[in-house]
């Protein structure tokens, strides 16, 4: 027996938005909307027009900073004083995963509608907690993901390019992660769904993710801008609904929840930093010299193909996020990479030196 957490709806398409509330009444006719104020003032004349036509009302709960546990207190309490019937989660990442811990400590649903695609944190059931330092804390583990997830691909590819881009290599790391589990030999059936989902994933961003940003470009949104975000949210998603909280079994997401140790490196991206994770673990895994340069090529294709100079990290932070890799994440070394310190800041220091080399190839072109 295994347990699957996936939304009860997943609505993608342009102009996705105009029927908000439709779906959110389903829940009740009083919500609390949770969203950054950049996030909300790009969607909140849409969205208050599709309340308001399905007579739901909601109380509005700024968001900023990290999504820590007190903060998602403050949400759950905020829901309780207003009465509200549901959470919904506007934004990006770090709303979603303060509202989903809300709405597990509120008791309520949580309805999902990103502006951004970045992760797939709207999916997702666990909720990634932070100090309120931007520190990686703990992984929230909530028994349902958001019910309802509201993707406008319109709204999600009029956002700045730069969190696409982050949302489709982290998009990749869910297939250089997740395979590593695979056998061939009678392995469980979440896992090949997981991985299957994850290759799917894989392939069809390979296909349609570059024209998809060129069509933005040109300020069109074709099929495959909305297989671009699904492949974002829903395949991305769903490799995690198979596999329970924790969702990854490679290196790359160690190495993203281990930088935040630094300080300098919470101006990146979470799909920046595993960028640089998917390459250091296919150079602790050993793969070949081929394997890896096509990798970089294609992350530089996205522009996420990034030196330690660009991460904002130090020839001394190195050991920092070595040993908390080992010490907080250590259960991708039964692979057989990546057991010790020493070796760990190797890889680091050999993928900083395959991305400059490549650098330095393309430039002489």
């Amino acid at each position: 027996m295994f347990e699957i957490k996936t939304p009860e709806k997943y609505i993608s398409e342009p102009g996705a938005l105009n029927n908000a509330g439709k779906y959110v009444r389903e829940y009740g006719t009083t919500g609390l909307v949770v969203a950054g104020t950049t996030a909300f003032s790009a969607v909140q004349d849409v969205l208050k027009k599709s309340f308001l036509e399905n007579y739901v009302s909601f109380t509005f709960f700024p968001f900023a900073g990290y999504p820590t546990l007190e903060k998602a207190k403050q949400i759950a309490e905020e829901a309780k004083e207003n009465r509200a019937a549901f959470i919904a989660a506007v934004g990006g990442g770090r709303v979603h995963d303060a509202a989903k811990a809300a709405g597990t400590l509120a008791g309520l649903p949580v309805i999902s509608v990103p502006t951004i695609a970045a992760t797939c944190a709207p999916w997702a059931a666990v909720s990634i907690i932070y100090t309120k330092d931007g520190d990686f804390e703990q992984f929230y583990a909530n028994p349902h993901t958001p019910r309802v997830i509201v993707a406008d691909t319109k709204i999600l590819m009029d956002a700045p390019e730069r969190y696409i881009k982050a949302g489709i290599v982290d998009t990749f790391a869910k297939w250089y992660e997740n395979s590593l589990g695979m056998t061939g030999n009678d392995d469980p059936l979440p896992l090949q769904i997981s991985v299957y989902s994850a290759k799917l994933a894989f392939d069809q961003l390979e296909k349609k993710a570059s024209a998809a940003l060129e069509e933005k470009r040109a300020g069109k949104i074709t099929d495959n801008a909305v297989c671009t975000i699904d492949s974002v949210f829903y395949l991305a998603g769903l490799v995690g609904s198979f596999v329970g909280a924790r969702a990854y079994s490679g290196f790359a997401h160690p190495f993203y929840h281990a930088s935040r140790r630094i300080p300098a490196s919470r101006v990146m991206l979470h799909g920046e930093l595993v960028a640089f994770g998917i390459i250091t673990q296919l150079v602790l895994q050993k793969k070949s010299d081929k394997e890896i340069r096509e990798t970089i090529q294609r992350l530089a294709g996205f522009d996420e193909a990034f030196t330690l100079s660009d991460l904002q990290l130090e020839d001394r932070d190195l050991p920092v996020i070595a040993d908390r890799i080992l010490a907080e994440f250590p259960e991708y070394t039964h692979f057989g990479f990546g057991r010790t310190t020493e070796e760990i800041v190797a890889g680091f220091k050999t993928a900083d030196s395959l991305v400059g080399e490549y650098r330095e190839n393309v430039q002489k072109k």
